[in-house]
């Protein structure tokens, strides 16, 4: 029931589309309503609202990036079939492919190969083979190995540093293209990193921040300020016209330490 209209409300939201948006005004009253891709209030968690970069690498991937003008730009986010690159799910059948070279005999040796075998309890990788076609393994089951490629990588893997590497490499890649779209690569450019993976590894941060500054030297790396749904709060403040003071920047710090994590 809508029994109360709000001036106005942003919802940033993972697949929104027009058949959200209408099923959303069935239950949300308000005289400005705007609805994106969680992608946007993301790069407001950052910025404050302000231009920037935000890559988002949990699971799956996605970049984008807003310029003073107005001007939007995105990369990465193809999915886990045809792109991802850098996302948890990337990572982990990196792992599980140069483990399964390993085993054949056609790759480097690496711990990943045991790792994986104790992980899942099972004594060889056609057993892993099995559960990952038979979908037994769910994507996101298969995303939370990357762990173990952090974990080996923190004992000298080579293997596992490798895959690390080119996980920040490919993030960083995709960040430097949409600041160059958007004309902010020469400039100071604040430059997001949001997600578990960024969380997770050192070794993805290092690489992922070599790269950025490769395409834009001036780069300025961030976590989020605020948690994601604070992020949708300022944007409905800046849809409503309220001016962010920092009385008002205040009450949103303190909002997102009540909500929890970041």
């Amino acid at each position: 029931m809508k029994d109360v209209t709000f001036d106005a409300a942003f919802l940033g939201m993972t697949g929104a589309n027009q058949q959200t948006l209408r099923a959303v005004q069935d239950c949300i009253s308000a005289r400005r309503l705007r609805m994106e891709n969680d992608k946007v209030n993301a790069l407001a968690s950052v910025t404050a609202g302000r231009p920037g970069v935000v890559v988002i690498a949990g699971t799956g991937t996605i970049t984008y990036g807003e310029n003073a003008r107005g001007r939007r730009a995105e990369a990465s986010g193809w999915a886990y079939l045809l792109g991802d690159e850098g996302g948890g799910f990337w990572i982990a059948r990196r792992a599980i492919a140069a483990a399964c070279r390993h085993w054949d005999g056609r790759g480097e040796p690496t711990a990943l190969t045991d790792k994986l075998l104790a992980k899942l309890g099972i004594t060889d990788l056609w057993q892993l083979y099995l559960l990952v076609y038979s979908e037994q393994l769910p994507r996101a089951d298969i995303a939370a190995l990357a762990s173990l490629v952090d974990e080996a990588a923190g004992e000298g893997d080579r293997v596992a540093c490798s895959i690390l590497r080119e996980a920040g490499r490919e993030l960083g890649l995709a960040a430097g293209t949409v600041a160059r779209r958007l004309r902010m690569h020469r400039g100071e450019v604040t430059v997001g990193m949001v997600g578990g993976v960024f969380r997770g590894s050192a070794q993805v941060r290092r690489s992922f921040r070599r790269e950025v500054r490769r395409r834009a030297p001036k780069a300025v790396f961030a976590g989020p300020r605020f948690a994601p749904v604070i992020g949708s709060v300022l944007l409905a403040l800046k849809l409503a016209g309220v001016r962010l003071t920092s009385r008002v920047m205040a009450n949103l710090d303190a909002a997102s330490a009540a909500v929890g994590a970041k």
